[in-house]
């Protein structure tokens, strides 16, 4: 069994949000702005100039939005609680409340491993990461992780 404090701090926070943006985002940001740039060139300009220009205005506008977002979520999530990762099921045991739940894996949507993080996606409407580093996990913690990716 595994088993780790999660915190929803800023720094947690900001992580998992680059984690999705560069993940999922950045390429249709990236599409967006090599159509663009062939489409609609700034001036006059060749395509790829102008797409690289784009891509570059998108990504100045997009990470300021990244970080005020992760400090305004960062003071409004208030989530402290020590997760044990079992073979059937996850024991989430809340230290800012008096509540304990109990999940199944179906839980955890995607569980992506780093060479220095696990990655577990949450299973709801709007993603949520968890990311535990690899220094805190003992062997046979990752090859539970590593188990429950394959099935």
């Amino acid at each position: 069994m595994t088993k780790q404090r999660l915190v929803s701090n800023f720094d947690n926070i900001l992580r998992a949000k680059i984690y999705f943006f560069l993940k999922k985002s950045i390429w249709k940001y990236l599409i967006s702005s090599i159509l663009l740039g062939f489409l609609k060139p700034i001036g006059g300009l060749n395509s790829i100039v102008s797409a690289i220009i784009y891509f570059i205005g998108i990504n100045v506008i997009l990470w300021p939005l990244q970080y005020i977002s992760a400090k305004a979520l960062a003071k409004t999530i208030n989530f402290d609680a020590d997760i044990e990762f079992g073979e059937s099921k996850i024991l989430i045991n809340h230290n800012n409340k008096e509540l304990t739940e109990i999940k199944d894996w179906s839980w955890i949507k995607k569980i992506d491993i780093n060479t220095d993080r696990v990655w577990l996606t949450i299973n709801q409407k709007r993603p949520f990461g968890i990311s535990i580093p690899i220094s805190k996990l003992s062997e046979s913690d990752i090859s539970l992780f590593r188990r429950k990716t394959n099935e």
